[in-house]
């Protein structure tokens, strides 16, 4: 009686799949594919789009503290090689840095101290500040800003899903989404646009 189970076993081992069965396990795995993977890709975006934010928002509270900590204006800029300010464009999403004005001429010069350097974002992501910020964004000894606005942080052009710093004369926040139409408003309600026009 042993010997026939293991003999049975052994002919279902070797019996294999056959083409028809292997055709219906491609279709339910490429059916699940189709389902999961963009789902995934969503939450790899979002979990990107936070990321950045969180990022800028550390680099924004950093300058703050440094200007207030140290006495003296603390400046962010936007910076394509780490070494100096990028004066022309608004595309933060080549990286930003802080810095000091050294020899105060209210702008960048080469001698101003860097405090710190942030690396641009994944490409397809932006960091687009509307006209208040176009160059820089500076925090007084006092913790002030030296404007008011908003950047936003968005995936290929899209505001559905994107986010918003926020940048009031005392503390930054995030624009949160009241109306639940997945795009988020700073103080004058949806950001309008990824400000890339």
């Amino acid at each position: 009686m042993a010997k026939s189970f293991h003999a049975r076993r052994f002919a279902f081992a070797m019996r294999g799949v056959t083409l028809v069965e292997l055709m219906v396990t491609i279709a339910v795995a490429a059916i699940l594919l189709a389902v999961a993977v963009p789902g995934f890709l969503q939450i790899v975006q979002s979990n990107r789009l936070t990321s950045a934010t969180n990022e800028f928002m550390a680099a924004i509270n950093f300058a703050r503290s440094e200007a207030i900590k140290r006495g003296q204006s603390v400046w962010l800029c936007k910076t394509a090689d780490g070494a100096a300010c990028t004066l022309s464009g608004n595309e933060w999403e080549t990286g930003w840095m802080a810095f000091l004005d050294t020899n105060k001429d209210g702008k960048w010069s080469p001698g101003d101290e860097i405090l710190r350097v942030w690396p641009g974002l994944p490409e397809g992501y932006t960091l687009r500040p509307n006209n208040n910020f176009s160059n820089y964004l500076r925090y007084d000894p006092r913790g002030t800003a030296n404007n008011m606005g908003t950047f936003a942080v968005c995936y290929q052009n899209q505001t559905v899903g994107a986010r918003a710093i926020v940048i009031t004369r005392l503390r930054p926040r995030l624009g949160s989404d009241r109306n639940g139409n997945g795009i988020p408003e700073n103080d004058s309600g949806d950001i309008a646009s990824c400000y890339t026009s």
